[in-house]
Parts: structure tokens; sequence; C-alpha cells
């Protein structure tokens, strides 16, 4: 697919190197030659130094016979000026990242008035995963498919976990709940395990099943946490507004801090159910005289990645039960290995949203469109919902009959708006939901999950 990326900050680099590894065929336009330059250097793409909100350098990028334009740069207002130059270049689709919750808020009117196929409010999506980690406070990251029937949860086995030295046959035996363990991650390694796997302590693990039986899988396991009521920010951004917006109707006590004095003082009038304070969030006496060791979670959401990550150390040594820190750069499994357990990145949860997208652009044929994509375990696996398509010609065959790809499991399918875990006597369907666990190359279509030839 011909698709052009405009701007080549962390969103759009981070949708660079997604795309590329996706074999599209990929223009890159920035004001910027340092960036261009370096995307250029390390990807397969084709680079322009320039105004990607000007037409001629949209048709310098090939506006006319593109697929599909990303905007991305840092102005809202470019980025929908872009999206409109392109389309009436000839470009087919558009998608621009629009932050501003002014803008956000008129999404249908940019898609239906203005001809934005998509908006990405990167920070909206970020607060919004974060208010779903904070509902369920057990797990490290929680992603949902299927309209929220299905789940998959990463949690951490700890030594009093009874699945330490378990295989993973042993499990449904010893452990009454409907999931099952679809990804290990170990030393840096990630592992799709079968039956003869055994778990060790310290692992973290991939569970997928419905939201009941994830919870009675975790209180069966000593890794069910108590509902979360107090809550401290710290960092008063664009997330941390959406948070304490998302949270604050929920009953929990929300504490947010931030060193912008006029910040404060604008969302102590715009939030007037949360307590906001002014200070410097990394100041152990102030975080110690707002009271942390009687916090339920804590939410590092500073613009600097490293105080993101001392304030969750912090928080970890002062027993807060839940905590969270955003970054930017993608080092998941190093921070991981030194204590920081629940991660996220904005332009890793607004990039899942825009694969998705560009996946079912490219599926639009086959009919077999993905309808929900995520990154798991910092980009090494990719779990994917497929509809399966009325033309597919392998209803009645079992899965002990496929030839199926290695380093892939098909997690469970919703049929009828039932979960089933599927055995080798059971076959997928026309119409099935289908969770595609995968660790090797990306699947762009259902039938990917055989092997080639």
């Amino acid at each position: 697919m011909y698709i052009i990326i405009v701007g080549q900050g962390k969103f759009g680099s981070t949708l660079t190197e997604r795309l590329c590894n996706d074999s599209h065929d990929i223009v890159v336009v920035d004001t910027k030659a340092d960036r261009v330059t370096a995307m250029v250097e390390q990807y397969d793409v084709m680079g322009i130094c320039g105004n990607g909100s000007t037409v001629d350098i949209l048709k310098e990028a090939g506006a006319d016979k593109a697929k599909l334009l990303i905007a991305t740069t840092a102005s809202d207002e470019l980025n929908i000026l872009c999206c409109m130059f392109a389309k009436e270049l000839g470009t087919e689709n558009t998608i621009a990242r629009v932050r501003n919750p002014v803008y956000a808020a008129q999404g249908q009117f940019l898609r239906e008035k203005i001809g934005i196929n998509m908006t990405v409010n990167p920070e909206y999506e970020t607060a919004n995963e974060i208010s779903r980690i904070i509902r369920f406070p057990s797990v490290a990251n929680l992603d949902s498919f299927a309209r929220g029937k299905v789940e998959i949860a990463r949690i951490i086995l700890h030594a009093d976990n009874p699945l330490c030295n378990m295989k993973i046959a042993d499990i449904r035996r010893k452990i009454r709940a409907k999931v099952i363990i679809c990804a290990v991650q170990r030393n840096g390694e990630v592992i799709i395990p079968d039956g003869n796997f055994e778990l060790r302590c310290e692992d973290s693990i991939n569970i997928t099943g419905s939201r009941s039986e994830i919870s009675s899988f975790l209180k069966q396991t000593n890794v069910y946490k108590h509902r979360i009521k107090n809550v401290m920010i710290i960092g008063g951004g664009r997330i941390g507004f959406y948070l304490s917006e998302l949270l604050s109707d929920t009953g929990r006590n929300i504490t947010l801090i931030d060193s912008d004095i006029k910040k404060c003082n604008a969302l102590s009038d715009e939030l007037t159910d949360i307590n906001v304070i002014h200070g410097d969030g990394t100041d152990q006496y102030l975080l110690e005289e707002q009271g942390i060791e009687n916090q339920d979670a804590l939410v590092a959401l500073t613009g600097i990645d490293e105080e993101n990550i001392i304030v969750s150390l912090y928080a970890e040594s002062r027993k807060v039960e839940k905590v969270i820190a955003k970054i930017d750069r993608h080092s998941y499994s190093i921070l991981s290995e030194i204590g920081v357990e629940t991660l996220v990145s904005p332009q890793i949860v607004a990039g899942d949203l825009v694969t998705r997208y560009v996946r079912a652009l490219e599926n639009s044929a086959d009919s077999s469109q993905i309808q929900t994509l995520y990154k798991l375990v910092g980009g090494k696996i990719e779990a994917a919902e497929f509809v399966v398509p009325d033309s597919w010609n392998y209803n009645d065959v079992a899965f002990r009959d496929l030839d199926l790809r290695p380093n892939l499991l098909v997690g469970c399918i919703i049929r009828n708006g039932k979960i089933l875990f599927p055995g080798g006597d059971d076959c997928i369907r026309s119409g099935d939901n289908v969770i595609v666990i995968n660790a090797g190359k990306s699947l762009k279509k259902l039938t990917d999950i055989f092997k080639a030839g």
C-alpha cells in the first residue's frame, strides 16, 4: 500500500517503523532535514523535506496515487489542512492526529464534512488505557477484544504464585478458570507455550478469557488486588487532564500534582472533583506530605521518562499497590526487569489504532478484516481479532488437520456470543470472531495463519 506520513516526531516515526515492517511503500515528509535523513537511512522509505500541508510538497510525495495519508505534525490545524489538501489531490483515505480537546470533540464533523476518515488523539487513548487498568488493578496490562467479551491480561508470577514450576497442561486441572496462557516472556525472550512448557517465578505471562474468568483465575493464583480507591497522578498535561476527567465520576479520591501554577489553576477550575496540588511531583517530601503511603495507585505522567521512572520506583518502595508509568522511549523489557511493572506509551497505544485501520484497508477485498489489534511485550507479539468471512474455505476442518504457522496460537473463538478455547477437534467457521496470538511475521489476513506454500 502507498502511504504518506507527514511529520516524523515520536508518533510519526513510530508509525513509519511499524508500517515499514508490514512491507508498505512509505513516503515520509518533515520540515526538519535530519529527521527525514534518519528515517531514510534506517528504513526502506522515500523522504521529502518540506511542509506537508502545502500542495506542492503533497504533489511531490505522490498524494494523487496514495491509498492513505497520515498527518502527525505537532499542529492540529496543519494536520487537518494536510488531510483536506490530500483528499482534493486524490488520496483515498486520510488520518489526522488531533490532540486539542476542542477539535477532538468534533470528530464526527471532521469525518462527515471535511472528509477525514479517522482522527487519533494519543493522549486521550492513553488516558483511557490507564483508566481501564485502574479499574482492573490486578494485571500489569489489559486489552479488550470482541467489544469487551474477551480480555488479554499480563501478569507477573511472583514467588507466592502457585503457577510457578507448573506445566501449562496441568493448570486446568488445578485452577478452575476458563483462561488460556497464550504468551510468556522470560529473560527478554518471548515464547508461545505448548502444554509441556513449565512456568517459572518472575515470568511475565499473557492470559486470555472473559473478565469474570480472568478475575477468578487471579483470585486462585494470589494475584487479585482490591478495588483502587485513592489515586495520585503526577503531571497535569493532556493525559493527566483526560485521566482525571475519566476517573472523577467513579467515586475515587484523585490527587493531581503539577509544577506549573497556571496549569494547576486551570485544572482546579475545570476539574472540581479532584484535589490539585502545585509542586514538584518528584519531591519525596511533597509526596510524603500528600500521603503517598495511603495511595492505592500512582500514575507518573510527566513529560520526562526518567522522572516517571524515578517516581514509580519510589512509589513501589512505599508499597503503593498499583504503579503506572508513561514512557515515550520503547525500553519496555529493561524497565520491567528493574521493577516498573505497568508501562504505557502514547505512541504505541495510538499506533495500535492506526495499524488496525491500515490492516482493515488492506483486507477490505478479502473481507476477513481485523477488528482489534494490539502489540504486546514491547511489540514482540501481536494479538489480532479477525472476523471470519463468508468465503472461508475451512469451516469443517479440525485444527489438528490445519497446517498452522509456528509461533502462533489461536487464543479463542467467539461464536454466537460464546467464548470457545479451541482444541484439536474444533474448527473455525464463517461469522466467528477469532483471536490470534502471533510472534512471527505480522498477519494481514486470516489466511496468513497457515504455513506458506
